[in-house]
C-alpha cells in the first residue's frame, strides 16, 4: 500500500517567530530520530535561510578532515544520509517538491515548505 507524502509548512506573516528553526528541528527529529524519509524546500525568498545554512554545513565539513570523519561517523551509527534541502519559490514549491520526489527511489514521507514571509 503506497502512504501519500505529507506536505507540512509552519507559516506565520511576522518575522523572526522561528519558522526557519521549527522547520529544521522537525525535519531533523522525523529523519534523523524517527526514521522518516523527508525533503525541506526553501521557499524564504530571498534569503533561503536553510538552503545557505546546509552549504556552510558543507564546506565547514568538506574543509576539514576533523568533520569529514565526525559526519561519517554520525551517518554511519544513525544509518542515514542527510535529507535533501532545496531552494524553491512560494509560486513553484510544489513542482519542485514532485520534481524531487521523482529523483528518489524511496518516496518521501514528508516534504516540509519554508514559506516566505509574506505567503
Amino acid at each position: 500500500m503506497n502512504k501519500e507524502t505529507l506536505f507540512v509548512a509552519f507559516s506565520t506573516q511576522k518575522g523572526g517567530m522561528g519558522k526557519t528553526a521549527v522547520t529544521v528541528l522537525t525535519a531533523s527529529y522525523l529523519h534523523y530520530v524517527k526514521g522518516y524519509h523527508v525533503a525541506v524546500i526553501d521557499c524564504d525568498f530571498p534569503q533561503h535561510s536553510i538552503v545557505k545554512e546546509r552549504k556552510r554545513d558543507v564546506e565547514l565539513v568538506m574543509g576539514s578532515d576533523y568533520f569529514k570523519r565526525m559526519a561519517y561517523e554520525q551517518f554511519r551509527t544513525l544509518g542515514n544520509k542527510a535529507y535533501p534541502v532545496e531552494e524553491s519559490t512560494a509560486m513553484e514549491a510544489i513542482r519542485d517538491a514532485e520534481t524531487l520526489m521523482g529523483k528518489t527511489e524511496r518516496p518521501f514521507d514528508v516534504n516540509f515548505f519554508r514559506p516566505a514571509r509574506n505567503a
